[in-house]
């Protein structure tokens, strides 16, 4: 039987601990160096858990999966890839580019699983939308305007806002971390990101270390031009709101919505595509029914996704056990894990770290630039 260690304990840790355990993927073990979390969160999911690295790593596991803040990632991966173990990563799978470039140089020879996780692409109006464009429904893309705001103190509501990393950019926090989130999907969608023109921006009076707000101009290897947005300063927002301008057609959606709304310039009509129409609409409504099973006896709180959940029918909890099944059959061999690669991981990583430069020199970094 596999034996997996969980490092963190958070509000991403305690979800991939829920899935782990209901996915029965062996003997799931805890690392959370906070004595408090630890205990409890240990007690509440039924697993052993330890506040020393060095002694949960002693007990041999075939498995690691690692939610942490974003800039600690480097010392568990480098600690997993050192004994081959099959290793599953939160957004970024590592924060520092010299690093990502040793993975990606080594990736097609690791003898295991590199689970690179972005969550998001499993949310069914992100299928739509990547089939919409890939379909060629709005010809050429030319512009892309994706804003993303939502308010910290709303994001951990068990917690202080100030106590998680989420309120210190130094760690990833800041909204930062949203930012490697989206730079997956507009990449999926629109190819590579070729410059940016960042510009941050510390507006609210919140307790923040750091940025508030992210403001990003885009340009793309295929010319497209486009706009991207993150706070964590919005009250009551939606979440996402999306619009992607083509030659022949614009798609638009907004977070609060179960559509995505296409509208083909040729006919002049309008459509409205539910996320039934999803191509992997079968395995998101058959999770979301697994994850109403589970969540009724999960008591351990974590985070939120505002404006994800279509009631009744969909819940973007889902999301989180179909990517955890995908990376244990792919351990398992029973299918790849193809949603995310080391190289496309690699540009992500590349085009933050430009996006930052960018925001310190205040002038277009070229993404090409970025190299350790």
């Amino acid at each position: 039987m596999a034996k997996v260690l969980a490092v963190g304990a958070g509000s991403m840790g305690r979800r991939r601990l829920r899935d782990l355990l209901a996915l029965k993927a062996g003997e799931v073990i805890l690392y959370e160096p906070q004595a408090a979390r630890c205990g409890e969160v240990a007690e509440k999911f039924g697993v052993r858990g330890f506040t020393d690295f060095e002694v949960a790593m002693a007990e041999q596991p075939d498995i690691m999966t690692v939610s942490t803040p974003p800039t600690l990632h480097e010392s568990y991966v480098q600690r997993a890839m050192e004994r081959n173990l099959h290793v599953f990563v939160e957004v970024p799978f590592v924060f520092d580019l010299k690093f990502m470039e040793e993975i990606a140089a080594k990736a097609s020879g690791y003898p295991s699983v590199l689970g690179i996780s972005h969550t998001i692409r499993y949310y069914p109006p992100f299928a739509l939308i990547h089939a919409l464009i890939h379909s060629r429904s709005i010809g050429n893309p030319l512009h892309v305007e994706y804003s993303l705001g939502y308010y910290l103190p709303d994001w951990h509501p068990y917690e202080d806002y100030r106590t998680f990393y989420g309120s210190d950019a130094a760690m990833g926090g800041g909204g930062l971390d949203m930012v490697f989130h989206e730079l997956s999907p507009l990449q999926w969608w629109l190819g590579n990101i070729k410059s940016v023109f960042a510009r941050f921006s510390k507006l609210s009076k919140l307790d923040i270390k750091g940025s508030d707000s992210q403001d990003i101009l885009l340009r793309f290897e295929n010319g497209a031009t486009g706009f991207f947005h993150d706070d964590v300063i919005e009250q009551g927002a939606a979440g996402r709101h999306v619009r992607i301008v083509g030659d022949l057609g614009t798609i638009e959606w907004h977070q609060n919505l179960q559509e995505v709304r296409y509208f083909d310039g040729a006919s002049g009509q309008v459509n409205h595509f539910p996320f039934s129409e999803a191509p992997d609409w079968k395995e998101s409504l058959h999770a979301s029914q697994e994850m109403s099973e589970i969540l009724r006896g999960v008591s351990a709180s974590s985070g939120r996704t505002p404006g994800s959940e279509q009631k009744n029918i969909y819940n973007y909890e889902s999301a989180y056990l179909r990517e955890m099944r995908s990376f244990l059959n792919a351990v398992h061999r029973k299918s790849s894990f193809s949603m995310t690669d080391a190289a496309e991981e690699l540009q992500n990583i590349r085009t933050f770290h430009a996006i930052v430069k960018s925001a310190e020199l205040s002038r277009e970094i070229n993404v090409a630039e970025m190299s350790a």
